[in-house]
């Protein structure tokens, strides 16, 4: 076995001994480790820099152009079909990249917080990372909607949010986050915090509908026993839960259908 060889499989046995010591072996990290370090081999037979930035990315964000744009900043990227998130960094941070568009439907559709789930279980640092305003969109759900569900990212599952205006903005922070990464220690993240309380979060977003309340947004979800199926529901549908009349069902299908109600 050569060097390189041995390097690669220490690499492994060590990952999975410490994530046997958590109960979970992730197999994903483990690749990022073994790319990482034929980067590295690879660069150094070449003579590119002893420690090259290395992203792997999502190929599915190809059309975004961020991935172009690092890799004319001397980016080593390598395109795989991510598990969790879309940018692993330097095998170290998971990175969540979501438009503002992208952010609202997720929230509407119930995808977020199980995407968030999954970032929070993973053995790498997770990021949220917010592209464009999502109070601003073709969506007209209701800010304090939004602002429930962001503070719920940071507290409840404990995934850090950062904002930027664009993809090339993006592609600016994803390689300051690369630098630093770096420039620190490399740290080993063990988390056994897991967020049960999905059904809270579901609640928060139920009650930024027009006139819902906590009760009103409990029935509805014991109801429909998803967002996405309140969300799908007609105006006869709605009433068939205590305490929404037609006068409320209308408001809300107004709501999410984006036109204005008072």
């Amino acid at each position: 076995m050569s060097t390189e060889q041995e390097l690669v499989f220490t690499l492994f046995l060590l990952h999975t001994f410490f994530c046997q010591l958590h109960k979970k072996v992730n197999f994903q990290l483990i690749y990022h480790t073994i790319v990482y370090k034929k980067n590295y081999i690879s660069c150094k037979k070449i003579g590119m820099p002893k420690n090259p930035i290395i992203i792997t990315a999502d190929y599915r964000e190809k059309p975004s152009g961020i991935p172009d744009l690092l890799l004319q900043n001397g980016v080593v990227v390598n395109f795989i079909q991510l598990k969790v998130g879309d940018y692993v960094i330097n095998n170290e941070i998971v990175v969540e990249r979501k438009s503002a568009e992208d952010f609202v439907q997720s929230l509407v559709s119930g995808r977020l917080f199980g995407q968030c789930a999954s970032l929070s279980k993973t053995c790498l640092r997770p990021l949220l990372l917010l592209e464009g305003n999502p109070y601003k969109t073709a969506h007209k759900i209701d800010q304090q909607a939004i602002k429930g569900a962001l503070l719920s990212i940071v507290t409840a599952w404990q995934v850090p949010v950062i904002h930027s205006k664009n993809h090339q903005d993006s592609a600016a922070m994803l390689l300051i986050l690369s630098k630093q990464t770096m420039s620190q220690s490399h740290l080993v993240r063990f988390s056994s915090y897991k967020p049960k309380r999905i059904k809270n979060h579901r609640l928060r977003f139920l009650q930024g509908l027009p006139k819902i309340g906590a009760v009103t947004a409990s029935r509805l979800l014991e109801h429909f026993g998803s967002i996405e199926a309140v969300v799908n529901a007609d105006i006869k549908a709605l009433q068939e839960v205590k305490g929404v009349g037609k006068i409320m069902a209308v408001k809300i299908k107004a709501f999410l259908a984006g036109n204005n109600t008072k």
